[in-house]
């Protein structure tokens, strides 16, 4: 299996194969490494194996992934959860006062508003989730009914660029948080195999990566409490044009960087 995993370009073939053996042998970890001469001939596991080969995103394969300490569905109508974005997730929970309201646009997989009801220590946190499309709109609806979260979350279908009709008139949130299509046209020309396995429109607004930043930098900071923070994911390169855009409309920013070092999402407050 590592070897077949290799020879197809896969980063980590050990590593995909130990998940793989898990998932579909039914065998722990441990279990494969101390029994390393075992017959793994099963045709679900060499199924899931030639998907792999053809380079099938391995979650998509598993049917699951984890986040934030979390197990969320994921299929082919969800972008895949990442550890990036687990960032941007626990700094919402951390922003979230007591009672707190926050709202989730292109929730995606629901995997944002669970990790932030999960670890928000305050039992009053509520929120409620924005997705354009709705197959995938029901699996978040289905992540967040497995997590018990589906009473204090619902999951509304919807452009986030038509915010009046999505919202009531007197809808107001502590948090806002995003993780939107940001990847440029030109950089969807130069992505791994796997990620054009990904929803495309989870990826791209098909121009400069930024347009639903934008729409969410203009319509929604009238959405905030008094004090409400604004967080949006973006491209590690696009941090000074998330930055005008902030100033440009009359909010502060701080940068929040990932794992890796790189400016991941951007913090923005009205100026008082």
């Amino acid at each position: 299996m590592i070897r077949r995993l290799g020879e197809a370009g896969i980063e980590d073939p050990r590593r995909e194969a130990m998940l793989l053996l898990e998932r579909f042998a039914g065998v722990s970890f441990a279990g494969i490494l101390s029994d390393r001469g075992r017959d793994y001939s099963l045709p679900e596991l060499e199924a899931a194996l030639r998907e792999r080969e053809g380079r099938r995103p391995l979650q998509y394969i598993l049917g699951q992934w984890d986040f934030c300490g979390l197990t969320f569905r994921v299929t082919e109508d969800c972008l895949i959860p990442r550890p990036d974005t687990e960032i941007v997730a626990e700094r919402a929970a951390f922003l979230l006062p007591t009672m707190g309201r926050f709202l989730d646009l292109c929730t995606g997989s629901g995997c944002i508003a669970g990790a932030v009801l999960a670890l928000s220590k305050d039992r009053g946190t509520s929120g409620l989730a924005v997705e354009l499309v709705p197959e995938t709109a029901r699996l978040a609806r289905e992540n967040l009914a497995d997590l018990g979260f589906s009473d204090l979350c619902p999951v509304l279908t919807g452009d986030l660029r038509d915010a009046d009709r999505l919202l009531d008139p007197g809808d107001r949130f502590d948090v806002i948080v995003s993780n939107p299509p940001y990847v440029t046209a030109e950089e969807m020309e130069h992505l791994a195999p796997e990620l054009y396995r990904e929803p495309r429109t989870a990826l791209t607004d098909e121009g400069d990566g930024l347009s639903l930043i934008r729409a969410i930098i203009a319509l929604y900071p009238d959405r905030l409490k008094p004090g409400g923070v604004l967080l949006i994911e973006h491209g590690w390169r696009q941090a000074e044009a998330v930055r005008d855009m902030a100033e440009r409309a009359g909010l502060t920013y701080a940068p929040i960087r990932d794992y890796g070092g790189n400016t991941r999402a951007a913090e923005m407050r009205k100026k008082t």
